[in-house]
């Protein structure tokens, strides 16, 4: 939980601290993130190649029967959705598949965390749990609405004091991640 709770935090430090520090850096990282066609490339081919993991391993037979008809055919076709996606669907890919990757995480935080339940019933785990689902909806949602994502952080960036408010937010997530996981 420890490599888990370092992976989901310090991006939301790193960025609390970019946007509290200087709220203008962080408008204009967040330009350059949206636009960036080298960025959008590399996320989209780890969520798709990730994608392709997940239902590669799941089990599910109605899957299997149509994604293993020969040896090696989801991850050919992670290959060539990559490639399709990169070209046709060049705006807002970047936040697109960001939102990809915040669907998939869960589904392998929680095989750690299944195993890490308390009989109570609460415990530090939930900490991440809550935040798996909670990525898991901003995921759904930004993957059918990236501009929509887009404009919402701006508004929550317009102003300093909106930003550092905003900052705080995402400060205190991911102290609390960074610190559960080494309390689990």
């Amino acid at each position: 939980m420890i490599a888990w709770g370092l992976i989901l935090s310090v991006p939301l430090l790193a960025y609390g601290i970019l946007l509290a520090g200087s709220p203008a850096k962080a408008r204009a990282f967040n330009q350059w993130f949206e636009t960036s066609r080298h960025v959008a490339a590399v996320l989209t081919v780890i969520a798709w190649f990730w994608t392709a993991y997940e239902l590669d391993t799941i089990g599910i037979d109605v899957f299997d029967a149509i994604l293993k008809r020969f040896t090696g055919e989801v991850w050919f076709l992670a290959a060539l959705l990559s490639y399709l996606t990169y070209i046709w669907m060049p705006k807002n890919l970047s936040v697109r598949a960001l939102t990809a990757l915040l669907m998939l995480f869960p589904a392998s935080l929680f095989r750690t965390t299944r195993l890490l339940l308390p009989e109570s019933g609460a415990g530090i785990v939930h900490v991440f749990i809550v935040f798996a689902y909670i990525a898991a909806v901003v995921g759904m949602y930004g993957m059918f609405y990236p501009w929509r994502l887009e404009k919402g952080l701006a508004i929550f960036e317009k102003t300093d004091a909106r930003a550092r408010t905003f900052a705080a937010v995402l400060l205190a997530a991911g102290a609390a991640l960074f610190v559960s996981g080494f309390l689990v």
